[in-house]
């Protein structure tokens, strides 16, 4: 590792039994050997408090930890994460087996930071009895009285009122699903059962040692559980800490620049870079990416705040349930190509290290991304046809694009100042994240949302109201009816007969905003009647021209209505539109694939794609990778990278290149 160019390990993860073989009887040992050979060799650690999975012998003995499934049937404990991490008993353990950890290695020379456990959100909810009555105390400190959660929950509906707190249950039967409000309370309570078990685990660190970093590679994002990160990352997380995974296949766009956007929700608006605390080597059965990707990843990642990388894993494991997810060295500890592409970089980052890295940028446009509403959307497909994740991403790879910066923010307290802020399909508007959006405009900003948003309340219950629900005088409009141009199926079985589905294209609308035609396959639009609005973008191809795209001047500020789910060509329209308007600076220029930003004094350019690739510079400039000197074209071989130094007459300053 160090004849490598290391410096930095993680350890200690998913492995409680092997510092408490037994209960209260510790072996810590082996595990001093370890510490004290890096601190040696001059490496500084990441150290997991490994609550995670749970030991066998705890399981044993306290059963009650299971989770169960949705009729309420014990599940044993045959893979990882298969402990409540709720249940009181689990967290007297787990507490105490974190103390006694951390306050053996506080003060180790080897130490930089303790890790919240290993991937905290993965799994899957419990169902159990004694969940279910944590839920029902969590409903009532929510609540207070059983009227006002009648109303919340709309429990008049199907002759569902409940005439006590006990009479709630968790709203799941084998596959059958709740209500809609229901469902967001049952996930709500999970999300901060997980928060709360994060923070105990904070706090034990902070208390006994002060003098350390924390961190973790939580995984908040999980689609079976997760839990809503940006309500109290704040609070818990001291440095922000990832595992980035875009997979071994670069050409997947969406998974690519899903991992840099996972990177920048968990930043938020913190001014702190980002810990790849696992970082893609190989993969379940794919033995590494292309040549060259994984130096391409490690220089993508810097360009996206981050600090240290962590390959996941140094070796390949021989046994367990990854025993076929590839790591750096194969499964006899010797090297292969993708060391070399670790050592590399290494080497490279000796001669970057003062161009003023980790890269740190003052965003002036926030993107909301709202836990609630991806909940929501995943559990009401019938009517949520374009998936919240897919609306988010479409908008993020717009920034990309462009080489812009974006914070990730939570819409109920953004604590910075930015002059755009995209709100795409953000179907929750409670009144918090309402009154934000308000305020944002009134002070001068300019806010882009896009359809679906705005379409139930804190609830999960429909506004009784002209939509955008808390906002249709901000945005100018009415829209609360839509056409779906494609066959509609739902899987609602509506009247006895069981519906057909059929390909079906009823309309082929395309959206003129100004003279530009943008067209592609629109299967949901919304009737938007403008009131105090104008028109920006119309749809063309109907029976009549319908709005598209309105803007409402709302305070001192632009209120701006996108009337179809985020779709790339759209949003990167109308972002081209406001940059300049609102005096946003754009990224350096480059051909699709190759992102780049100014670091420094210098423009980093990392090219994505498998093929060799020529960005047009604005001014010549020296390679300060290779030591060639550049004149107008770079060219850039497939996953090559280059940094180009600023030359004497400040080409790569502020300008639009």
């Amino acid at each position: 590792m160090k004849e490598s160019g290391f410096n930095l390990v993680r350890l200690g993860h998913l492995c409680w039994d092997s510092f408490e073989p037994s209960e209260g009887n510790y072996s810590f040992e082996w595990f001093d050997e370890v510490m004290d050979l890096f601190a040696e060799a001059g490496f500084k650690v990441v150290l997991d408090i490994a609550t995670r999975p749970a030991p066998t012998w705890l399981h044993k003995k306290y059963p009650a930890i299971q989770l169960a499934d949705r009729n309420r049937n014990p599940l044993l404990a045959v893979h990882r994460y298969m402990e409540d991490v709720g249940n009181p008993i689990f967290q007297e353990y787990a507490y105490r087996f974190a103390e006694t950890l951390t306050k053996r290695y506080a003060g180790h020379p080897a130490l930089y930071a303790f890790g919240l456990c290993n991937e905290v959100g993965s799994g899957i909810p419990t169902f159990s009895g004694e969940a279910r009555n944590r839920y029902v105390q969590w409903l009532r400190a929510k609540y207070g009285s059983v009227e006002e959660l009648n109303t919340a929950w709309a429990a008049q509906r199907w002759s569902r009122k409940l005439t006590s707190f006990e009479d709630a249950e968790f709203p799941v039967a084998g596959d059958i699903n709740g209500a809609p409000e229901r469902m967001l309370d049952m996930r709500r309570f999970f999300s901060d059962e997980q928060l709360s078990y994060l923070q105990g685990l904070s706090d034990l660190v902070r208390q006994y040692a002060p003098n350390a970093r924390e961190t973790t590679n939580h995984w908040g994002e999980n689609p079976v559980l997760g839990f809503d990160y940006l309500k109290a990352y704040n609070q818990i997380f001291d440095l922000p800490g990832i595992g980035f995974y875009p997979g071994v296949n670069p050409e997947d766009r969406n998974a690519l620049f899903g991992a840099c956007f996972t990177m920048n929700h968990r930043i938020s608006e913190k001014e702190e870079p980002i810990w790849c605390l696992e970082f893609q080597t190989g993969s379940f059965g794919a033995n590494a990416p292309p040549r060259g990707a994984l130096r391409m990843y490690a220089y993508l990642s810097l360009l996206f705040r981050s600090e240290a990388i962590c390959a996941w894993t140094w070796r390949s494991m021989l046994g367990g349930e990854e025993q076929y997810l590839f790591g750096l060295l194969d499964h006899d500890g010797l090297p292969g190509r993708k060391l070399d592409e670790f050592r590399q970089f290494t080497q490279e980052m000796e001669t970057l290290k003062a161009i003023g890295l980790p890269y740190l940028p003052e965003p002036e446009i926030a993107l909301a991304y709202s836990f609630e509403s991806f909940k929501v959307s995943e559990n009401q497909k019938g009517y949520y046809k374009t998936a919240y994740l897919d609306q988010v991403m479409q908008t993020f790879q717009a920034l990309c694009e462009d080489n812009v910066d974006c914070n990730v923010v939570n819409l109920r307290q953004i604590e910075k100042n930015y002059k755009l802020l995209l709100v795409p399909g953000h179907c929750i508007m409670d009144e918090a994240s309402a009154q934000t959006i308000r305020e944002f405009v009134e002070n001068g900003g300019t806010v882009i949302m896009t359809a679906y948003s705005a379409k139930v309340d804190e609830h999960n219950t429909v506004f009784g109201t002209t939509m955008p629900g808390r906002l249709s005088d901000v945005f100018g409009i009415r829209a609360n009816a839509f056409e779906r141009p494609v066959y509609h199926y739902s899987d609602s079985n509506e009247g006895g007969l069981q519906k057909q589905k059929m390909n079906i294209r009823r309309e082929t609308p395309k959206i003129k905003l100004h003279d530009q035609l943008i067209d592609f396959p629109i299967d949901y639009y919304e009737i938007v009647e403008p009131a105090t609005a104008e028109v920006l973008a119309a749809f063309t191809g109907l029976d009549s021209e319908l709005p598209a795209v309105s803007v409402n001047i709302y305070g001192k500020g632009k209120a701006v209505y996108v009337a179809v789910p985020a779709q790339l060509g759209l949003i990167q329209a109308l972002l081209n539109q406001f940059y300049a308007e609102l005096g946003i600076k754009k990224g350096p220029q480059t051909p699709q694939g190759v992102a780049a930003r100014r670091v420094g004094d210098s423009v980093m350019y990392v090219n994505t794609t498998s093929s060799e690739q020529h960005v047009t510079l604005p001014k010549s400039g020296v390679g300060k990778i290779s030591g060639r000197q550049y004149e107008t074209i770079l060219s850039l071989d497939p996953y090559g990278v280059e940094v180009i130094a600023r030359d004497i007459e400040g080409a790569y300053g502020n300008d639009q290149s």
